[in-house]
């Protein structure tokens, strides 16, 4: 075992040695000639003993190296008869060539695959998390499962983080959709859980996806079931505070057509607090200003997506999908400000007491055709989608002033609307034609076109009868942006080389419109190359050389002038000047896999120029703090990324992430020079344990480092989470309980400090501990996944992924 747990985490030295014996051969299927990918192949003793094995890479080879001696050669995989050979091994190679397997007697629509998917898999050019199998996500939204992702974090705004740089891609089923919505933090937090079947993370995308994200894309996989006939599942969910929710997730498939239907509702509040503790340097003297938050945040939401593919004609299929989701919230933000004099003595008591009704509805339209050619992987697709998404927040706004708490009085009256609106036009085609022996070329293009508005009214009374408009912060603001794309693709496979190389080409025009401002025109045309290059080292491990760049536009909330009217001594405000900022993205990685275990090493490298970055700055001499984005100098990463997992035993499962990178950022605004250079890193380690076949036990420990920032500091984050599961019904269905925040640690801790401002920070966005109970039915489903060929994850991504 000691050996074991060494080769998981050094490079083996195997890997530089010279076995005494080694087998080789392919396995093929012995009616169609295509290769059997990740069939399994066990080297066996004269006692039956497992010695060791392999498993078999995408063109269905192996290699197994052992000591000389006599053997039995296993080998298996779903759905084909087990085959066995006996070998004797006396030295060298010895090659076996092509073994043909036969299907097994057994009608494959009655088959069902019990091969159980692993929490995490990992690819070369992308790793896949199946987040159902994380028993802390129970019940929780989408939001909650980004944050347990290794190298990904949720900051306290629900923005999301990858490795450290904030400019990701979310899509979902590999394509932008209403369930993001306007703002993706919000949608995140309630877009539930138990619609999404896994996610993806591609850290270095091809030419293929969209340029757009900085540090890569996070592609969600909502749920949808191949198998025929009636089939789907039921979950109820019940959790304090208040998290109570039901989903719904059905499929029928009958001979030519599937229909699929996937429905979540719910019921969630979260408690929060945070406070900020401010200092202003005026005149040689300081000021302070402490702001305490207690905020309660939530409501119903609805979430609903129905469709059918049907088959027209022997090789085409026709998709067609509506989305529709609906949530109503009220919030309540009560904000304490309290000012102090230089000799700290209270000068003025202000109470902000803010409810908030907030409407969300989005629709979408979607229509997929594929046709597959008779030759492997020459296929054409054709997309068209269309979103209708709005939103609406309206804040009645009271405001009392006093020397102190006892003698405060209501002073002003404020009411705020916000009116937000995206509709979104997607017209996509990909065409792959594979040539010679094992090449392909691959041509698309996409066209995404997006209108935005945003209407934003602030109205004030001092006697809550007689109301007047606020000039200065009521504005209306058009975005317009439309992108048009197309690549190139050529890829080959030469023994154990293989390579990729991609261009894409985007075209943008992007015109803002405000409110008593001159109109804002952006239009430039930019390339964006990838290169792919992969060495198959032995068996299925791999090393992998890749390069893409990318591209960050600005959104809209960064252009728009206001996004909140809550706290008037805090305001976030748009840059009509803001630039896109392009990154240069490298990585170099090796992934090795076991019988019981993988591990993926990974080092990369990414320069970006004019970063966005928010930098805050006092406004005036009335403690108010103004934070807009900037376009900084230039900013470049660098880091280290291991991924592994670990059968040790058939009860207790060990996955493991660790996340280094350095950044240096350096830049200047407002006149003054920002510089930041940070080292930190974050891990994740997730226990796995089954109690007596009974109950299934998950412990995951999350912990982020310190991170300097350009103005400031991010402390350390410790969260531990946990979850128990029990199989019932037949194992038709479970009962779950999960544990998320253990110890309240979740909380996140600034420090900022400029020429003549300085502030100390804590938010927490939900109270914890949270106690979530979730009940699952199975309707002729096993507890097991039913569905062969998933060791890479989900279908539904944009076209085929490079796969060396």
């Amino acid at each position: 075992m000691l050996n074991r747990l060494l080769t998981i985490l050094f490079i083996p030295l195997s890997f530089f040695a010279n076995a005494q014996s080694a087998v080789t051969g392919s396995l093929m299927d012995g009616s169609t000639s295509e290769p059997l990918s990740y069939a399994t192949v066990s080297l066996l003793d004269q006692d039956s003993s497992l010695v060791t094995g392999a498993v078999t890479d995408m063109d269905g080879k192996f290699l197994i190296k052992t000591e000389n001696g006599k053997y039995t050669l296993r080998f298996q995989f779903v759905t084909y008869q087990t085959r066995e050979m006996a070998l004797e091994l006396t030295g060298n190679t010895r090659d076996l060539g092509t073994i043909k397997m036969d299907p097994s007697n057994q009608e494959l629509d009655e088959v069902v695959v019990q091969a159980e998917r692993t929490q995490m898999q990992l690819n070369l050019d992308k790793k896949v998390y199946n987040v159902g199998k994380d028993l802390s996500n129970l019940g929780g939204s989408a939001a909650d499962m980004l944050d347990n992702l290794p190298s990904v974090a949720v900051d306290v705004e629900g923005n999301v983080q990858l490795r450290g740089s904030s400019s990701v891609r979310i899509l979902i089923n590999g394509k932008p959709s209403g369930l993001v919505g306007l703002s993706s933090s919000d949608a995140l937090r309630q877009l539930q859980g138990n619609l999404i079947e896994s996610v993806e993370v591609i850290t270095n995308p091809s030419a293929r996806y969209d340029a757009e994200g900085q540090a890569g894309i996070i592609n969600i996989i909502l749920k949808k079931e191949e198998q025929k006939g009636l089939n789907g599942s039921f979950q109820a969910t019940t959790g304090v505070p208040h998290n109570h929710g039901l989903g719904i997730n059905l499929n029928f498939r009958k001979k030519w057509v599937n229909f699929f239907v996937n429905y979540g509702f719910d019921y969630r509040r979260a408690p929060g607090t945070s406070y900020t503790n401010q200092q202003f340097f005026r005149e040689d003297s300081t000021y302070y200003t402490d702001q305490l938050y207690d905020r309660s945040r939530g409501g119903f939401s609805n979430n609903v997506r129905f469709g059918a593919d049907f088959n027209v004609g022997e090789n085409s299929t026709l998709t067609g999908s509506f989305l529709y989701r609906y949530s109503t919230d009220v919030n309540y933000n009560d904000l304490t400000l309290t000012d102090y004099d230089e000799n700290r003595n209270l000068g003025l008591y202000t109470l902000r007491e803010d409810t908030e009704e907030e409407l969300d509805k989005n629709l979408e339209y979607s229509i997929n055709y594929t046709r597959d050619f008779k030759r492997k992987d020459h296929q054409l697709t054709a997309n068209i989608q269309y979103q209708d998404n709005y939103e609406n927040e309206v804040s009645d706004i009271e405001q009392s002033v006093g020397p102190n708490q006892a003698e405060i009085d209501s002073t002003l009256f404020q009411n705020v609307d916000n009116v937000q609106g995206e509709k979104r036009l997607m017209l996509q085609a990909d065409y792959v034609r594979p040539f010679g022996e094992k090449a392909k070329i691959e041509v698309g293009y996409r066209s995404t076109l997006r209108e935005v508005y945003n209407d934003y009214l602030v109205e004030e009374s001092v006697d809550g009868d007689v109301y007047n408009q606020l000039d200065t912060f009521t504005f209306d603001f058009q975005y317009n942006e439309n992108v048009h794309a197309f690549y190139g693709i050529v890829s080959d496979e030469l023994d154990k080389i293989s390579w990729q190389l991609g261009l894409r080409a985007e075209i943008t025009d992007i015109d803002a419109d405000l409110t008593d401002s001159d109109p804002l025109t952006f239009n430039y045309t930019n390339f964006f190359p990838s290169a792919f290059f992969t060495y198959k080292v032995w068996g299925i491990s791999q090393l992998q050389l890749s390069y893409s760049r990318r591209i960050n536009r600005p959104r809209y909330r960064d252009l728009s002038p206001l996004s909140s009217f809550t706290n008037n001594r805090n305001f976030r405000v748009g840059n009509p000047g803001l630039q896109p900022e392009f990154t240069d993205s490298y990585e170099f990685g090796f992934l090795q896999n076991f019988d019981n275990s993988s591990i993926y090493y990974g080092v990369y490298y990414r320069h970006t120029d004019d970063p966005i970055q928010r930098v805050n700055r006092p406004a005036d001499d009335n403690n108010v703090v103004v934070s807009r984005e900037e376009n900084l100098g230039v900013q470049n990463s660098y880091g280290i990324e291991v991924n592994a997992n670990q059968d040790f035993t058939e009860w207790y499962r060990l996955t493991g992430n660790f996340n280094f990178y350095r950044q240096v950022t350096d830049g200047e605004a407002y006149g003054e020079s920002l510089y930041a250079e940070t080292v930190t890193f974050s891990t994740r380690i997730s226990n796995n344990i089954k109690i007596k076949d009974v109950i299934t036990a998950q412990v995951n420990l999350n912990y982020r480092a310190p991170e300097q920032r350009t103005q400031g500091r991010r402390e350390a984050i410790t969260v531990l989470d946990l979850g128990f599961t029990r199989d019932m019904w037949n194992k038709k269905g479970s009962l779950s309980l999960s544990v998320r925040d253990l110890f309240n640690s979740r909380k996140y801790r600034f420090e900022t400090e400029t020429s003549n401002y300085i502030s100390e920070s804590e938010w927490q966005w939900r109270r914890g501990p949270q106690f979530i109970l979730t009940l699952n039915y199975r309707l002729n489903q096993s507890d097991r996944d039913q569905k062969k060929g998933e060791r890479d994850g989900q279908d539904g991504f944009e076209g085929n992924d490079f796969k060396p």
